[in-house]
Protein backbone atom coordinates (compact mmCIF):
# COMPACT_ATOMS: atom_id res chain seq x y z
CA UNK A 1 0.00 0.00 0.00
CA UNK A 2 1.34 3.17 -1.17
CA UNK A 3 1.50 6.11 1.38
CA UNK A 4 -1.93 7.93 0.95
CA UNK A 5 -3.16 10.21 2.80
CA UNK A 6 -6.70 9.14 4.28
CA UNK A 7 -9.75 11.43 4.16
CA UNK A 8 -12.17 9.03 5.79
CA UNK A 9 -12.48 5.66 6.91
CA UNK A 10 -16.09 4.03 6.76
CA UNK A 11 -17.46 1.78 8.93
CA UNK A 12 -20.51 -0.35 8.43
CA UNK A 13 -22.30 -3.60 10.19
CA UNK A 14 -19.75 -5.92 8.59
CA UNK A 15 -16.72 -3.73 7.62
CA UNK A 16 -14.06 -1.38 8.06
CA UNK A 17 -12.64 0.70 5.02
CA UNK A 18 -10.02 2.28 5.20
CA UNK A 19 -8.34 3.89 1.50
CA UNK A 20 -8.90 0.73 -0.48
CA UNK A 21 -8.35 -1.70 2.18
CA UNK A 22 -11.46 -3.44 3.61
CA UNK A 23 -11.19 -5.92 7.04
CA UNK A 24 -14.30 -7.55 7.38
CA UNK A 25 -15.35 -6.75 11.04
CA UNK A 26 -15.86 -10.65 12.36
CA UNK A 27 -12.64 -11.47 11.23
CA UNK A 28 -10.41 -8.67 13.34
CA UNK A 29 -8.88 -10.02 15.89
CA UNK A 30 -6.52 -7.49 17.17
CA UNK A 31 -6.34 -3.67 17.16
CA UNK A 32 -3.37 -1.67 18.37
CA UNK A 33 -1.48 1.37 18.41
CA UNK A 34 2.43 0.30 18.18
CA UNK A 35 5.07 2.78 17.76
CA UNK A 36 7.85 2.36 15.01
CA UNK A 37 11.48 2.45 16.18
CA UNK A 38 14.06 2.74 14.00
CA UNK A 39 16.69 0.12 13.80
CA UNK A 40 19.45 -0.60 11.38
CA UNK A 41 20.97 2.70 9.27
CA UNK A 42 17.77 4.68 10.56
CA UNK A 43 18.47 3.97 14.43
CA UNK A 44 18.88 7.48 15.84
CA UNK A 45 22.37 6.58 17.35
CA UNK A 46 23.67 5.02 14.10
CA UNK A 47 26.11 7.93 12.82
CA UNK A 48 27.91 7.74 16.08
CA UNK A 49 30.30 4.91 15.29
CA UNK A 50 31.49 6.31 12.60
CA UNK A 51 31.65 10.39 14.12
CA UNK A 52 34.06 8.35 16.60
CA UNK A 53 36.17 6.88 13.73
CA UNK A 54 36.25 9.89 11.80
CA UNK A 55 37.19 12.01 15.06
CA UNK A 56 40.27 9.08 15.54
CA UNK A 57 41.34 9.36 11.98
CA UNK A 58 41.76 13.45 12.32
CA UNK A 59 43.13 12.74 15.06
CA UNK A 60 45.76 10.09 13.88
CA UNK A 61 46.45 11.58 11.15
CA UNK A 62 46.93 15.17 12.21
CA UNK A 63 49.74 12.82 15.06
CA UNK A 64 51.35 10.84 12.20
CA UNK A 65 52.13 13.81 9.80
CA UNK A 66 53.36 15.93 12.41
CA UNK A 67 55.58 13.65 14.72
CA UNK A 68 56.15 10.74 11.97
CA UNK A 69 55.43 11.85 8.35
CA UNK A 70 56.39 15.92 7.96
CA UNK A 71 56.71 15.36 4.47
CA UNK A 72 53.34 14.58 4.21
CA UNK A 73 52.29 18.50 5.75
CA UNK A 74 51.22 19.50 2.33
CA UNK A 75 48.50 17.01 2.26
CA UNK A 76 47.11 17.59 5.74
CA UNK A 77 44.76 20.33 4.87
CA UNK A 78 43.07 18.54 2.17
CA UNK A 79 42.54 15.71 4.29
CA UNK A 80 41.17 17.60 7.32
CA UNK A 81 38.82 19.42 5.02
CA UNK A 82 37.30 16.37 3.90
CA UNK A 83 36.90 14.94 7.16
CA UNK A 84 35.38 17.95 8.73
CA UNK A 85 33.37 17.51 5.77
CA UNK A 86 31.92 13.88 7.06
CA UNK A 87 32.15 14.52 9.97
CA UNK A 88 30.02 17.46 10.00
CA UNK A 89 27.48 15.80 7.75
CA UNK A 90 26.98 12.64 10.34
CA UNK A 91 26.56 15.58 12.76
CA UNK A 92 23.48 17.27 11.27
CA UNK A 93 21.97 13.96 10.76
CA UNK A 94 22.19 12.86 14.81
CA UNK A 95 20.96 16.29 15.34
CA UNK A 96 18.26 16.03 13.21
CA UNK A 97 17.27 12.76 14.82
CA UNK A 98 17.45 13.48 17.97
CA UNK A 99 15.73 16.97 18.00
CA UNK A 100 13.57 17.14 14.70
CA UNK A 101 12.45 13.73 13.78
CA UNK A 102 8.97 12.68 15.05
CA UNK A 103 7.98 9.95 16.44
CA UNK A 104 5.49 7.71 14.29
CA UNK A 105 3.01 5.00 15.00
CA UNK A 106 1.38 2.55 13.73
CA UNK A 107 -2.39 1.29 13.97
CA UNK A 108 -1.95 -2.50 13.28
CA UNK A 109 -5.66 -4.66 12.47
CA UNK A 110 -5.11 -8.36 13.04
CA UNK A 111 -7.15 -10.66 11.11
CA UNK A 112 -6.73 -14.53 11.23
CA UNK A 113 -3.21 -13.78 12.45
CA UNK A 114 -1.47 -11.54 10.24
CA UNK A 115 -1.32 -8.18 11.17
CA UNK A 116 -1.83 -5.19 8.43
CA UNK A 117 -0.87 -1.81 9.14
CA UNK A 118 -3.83 0.21 8.62
CA UNK A 119 -2.48 3.90 9.18
CA UNK A 120 0.47 5.39 10.25
CA UNK A 121 1.85 8.45 11.28
CA UNK A 122 2.98 11.12 13.83
CA UNK A 123 -0.91 11.89 15.12
CA UNK A 124 -1.10 9.62 18.28
CA UNK A 125 -4.14 11.22 19.67
CA UNK A 126 -6.16 10.86 15.61
CA UNK A 127 -4.60 6.75 15.99
CA UNK A 128 -5.88 5.86 19.63
CA UNK A 129 -9.47 8.26 18.54
CA UNK A 130 -9.59 5.70 15.09
CA UNK A 131 -8.94 2.77 16.83
CA UNK A 132 -11.47 3.74 19.55
CA UNK A 133 -14.31 3.51 17.09
CA UNK A 134 -12.71 0.56 15.24
CA UNK A 135 -12.60 -1.24 18.79
CA UNK A 136 -16.41 -0.30 19.39
CA UNK A 137 -17.80 -1.24 16.01
CA UNK A 138 -16.49 -4.72 16.52
CA UNK A 139 -17.99 -4.69 19.68
CA UNK A 140 -21.53 -2.79 18.61
CA UNK A 141 -21.32 -2.70 14.74
CA UNK A 142 -23.47 0.36 13.67
CA UNK A 143 -26.95 -0.29 12.21
CA UNK A 144 -25.54 2.47 9.46
CA UNK A 145 -22.60 3.19 7.52
CA UNK A 146 -20.58 5.46 9.65
CA UNK A 147 -18.10 8.03 7.97
CA UNK A 148 -15.03 9.37 10.15
CA UNK A 149 -13.07 11.98 9.20
CA UNK A 150 -9.40 11.81 9.57
CA UNK A 151 -7.21 14.32 10.88
CA UNK A 152 -3.55 14.92 11.06
CA UNK A 153 -0.42 13.42 10.00
CA UNK A 154 -1.62 10.02 9.17
CA UNK A 155 -1.48 7.56 5.65
CA UNK A 156 -2.59 4.55 4.55
CA UNK A 157 -0.31 1.70 5.49
CA UNK A 158 3.29 1.46 5.14
CA UNK A 159 5.59 -0.71 4.06
CA UNK A 160 7.57 -1.39 7.53
CA UNK A 161 8.64 -4.67 9.15
CA UNK A 162 7.46 -6.48 11.98
CA UNK A 163 11.07 -5.77 13.35
CA UNK A 164 10.17 -2.33 13.63
CA UNK A 165 7.54 -1.73 15.86
CA UNK A 166 7.35 -1.79 19.41
CA UNK A 167 3.82 -2.06 21.36
CA UNK A 168 3.14 1.36 23.11
CA UNK A 169 2.68 -0.67 26.60
CA UNK A 170 6.47 -0.98 26.60
CA UNK A 171 6.95 2.62 25.95
CA UNK A 172 4.82 3.75 28.15
CA UNK A 173 2.42 5.15 25.73
CA UNK A 174 -1.45 4.87 26.82
CA UNK A 175 -3.13 2.22 25.02
CA UNK A 176 -6.94 3.23 23.78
Amino acid sequence: MAKKRVGEIRISKRIVRIGHEVYPLANISRVQTLRIVYKGRLATFHPLGEIIVWAALMAGASYAVQEVLPEAREYLPIAMAVAAIRLTWLLLVLLYRLVLRRTKYALMIETAGTQFTALSGTDLDEIHRIEGLVVGAIEDPPDHEQVIHVHGDLVAGDKIGRDKYQSDSQMGVRNG
